[in-house]
């Protein structure tokens, strides 16, 4: 059991100008309401993360960086000294998750770009443990801004893989030794590659149960979406799985899905900006199609579904934060509707990781990770970047 880690190449100038871009937005903090322990958004329409419909004339009061009033601006009284925020005309949503992300590929200035897109929470997928380890301490302590996260340390992979962010495993007794490095380590998931032994997965997987993770990642190669749900894969990545498949064989796939409560984590934008980054029209594209016809199936029958920008190296077209809004309209050209790809971009990727009960909704009691908007996101999904504020635990890291 071996762990390699690559560091990273030159960074192009166009990164290093939009975490400028980034920084400098977060910089524009506004001191009285950093300082402000209470305040009241009101006039607001609120989309609350798991309600059907929005809430038009809402007030949303948060002290001590929770949320701890909802409702009507006449249901919600204005505590003595509280701040007052004005949003008429304004929409207000949770902070959003990216649950696709890798920040040791792009480098720590990916923390503030996702908040300042709005983005509070992600999902990290495989990278550098002792960086990813430092930066999520620093975050939870207020030393950093950047996003909340659930962690996996590095990738699970065969022994003949590369080298980048892999601990990797031979047999099965070093998949289990894996399993019990790693959760000492204080991740809160695993993740495998697809080039490791189906019989090292299943050791991983069985051995994780005993101790309480999970397991996500690729479909390790000669395993099928269908045998990769029954081992217990909690989400499969990408869409590579279900490509060459019928009709009739995806219909399995999806109940087996359901029957297992297996999460489909399609990363659609990872197709469509590669395409769009040719000069090429995604909506031609017959594999987008393709795509889209399946995830919007899935969807329709049930099947969960995991929003994530799957952003990685500085010189692929996703990128930390823009990425994630770009999977969001993805998942809306496929199909499926904008409050659901809200919901799903919010409460339900909280209630995926174990975090509903911190984050994910706006309600009595949470975090108040949210984000407040210039235009009606469910009549256009592209208003989830018109970002007027994020806030973040209670405090306004840029806007008003």
């Amino acid at each position: 059991m071996r762990m390699s880690i690559a560091r990273k190449g030159p960074v192009p100038l166009i990164a290093h100008l939009i975490a400028l871009a980034a920084t400098t937005l977060l910089l524009q903090v506004s001191d009285a309401v950093a300082q402000d322990d209470t305040f009241v958004i009101r006039g607001v329409t609120l989309i609350d993360g798991v309600s059907d419909r929005p809430l038009e004339g809402a007030s949303v009061a948060v002290a001590d960086g929770r949320i701890v009033a909802v409702g009507t601006d006449a249901d919600v009284e204005v505590p003595a000294g509280a701040r007052v925020v004005n949003a008429d005309g304004q929409f207000l949503i949770p902070g959003l998750w990216d649950t696709h992300a890798h920040l040791s590929y792009w480098g720590e200035d990916a923390l503030e770009m996702l908040v300042a897109a709005g983005v509070t929470s992600i999902r990290e997928l495989g990278g550098d443990p002792d960086e990813i380890e430092g930066w999520k301490r620093e975050i939870e302590s207020g030393a950093r801004i950047g996003p909340a996260m659930i962690w996996c340390g590095p990738f699970l992979e065969g022994p003949e893989a590369e080298d980048e962010y892999r601990l990797k495993v031979a047999t099965p007794a070093e998949g289990r030794a894996a399993v019990h490095t790693l959760h000492a380590r204080g991740v809160d998931f695993l993740k495998i590659q697809p080039r490791i032994d189906r019989n090292v997965v299943q050791a991983v997987i069985d051995e994780a149960r005993s101790v309480g993770l999970t397991v996500v990642g690729h479909l390790p190669q000669g395993v099928s979406a269908i045998d990769g749900s029954n081992m217990g894969l909690r989400s499969i990545e990408h869409m590579s799985p279900y490509m060459g498949l019928d009709d009739r064989e995806i219909q399995q796939v999806i109940e087996t899905y359901l029957a297992n409560d297996t999460w489909m984590s399609p990363a659609l934008y990872s197709m469509v900006a590669a395409i769009e980054a040719r000069g090429e029209d995604p909506g031609q594209d017959e594999r987008v199609q393709r795509a889209n016809a399946i995830v919007r199936r899935a969807h329709e029958a049930g099947v969960p579904i995991l929003v994530g920008a799957n952003f990685a190296y500085r010189d692929w077209p996703q990128k930390p934060g823009s990425g994630l809004h770009g999977e969001m309209r993805a998942l809306v050209e496929a199909g499926l509707p904008a409050m659901d790809v809200l919901k799903l971009s919010t409460a339900r990727a909280a209630e995926f990781s174990g975090a509903a009960d911190r984050t994910g909704s706006i309600r009595p009691g949470l975090s108040a990770d949210m984000v407040l908007l210039d235009g009606d996101p469910l009549a256009d999904i592209r208003n989830t970047e018109r970002i007027a504020a994020v806030i973040l635990g209670g405090r306004f890291v840029s806007g008003r």
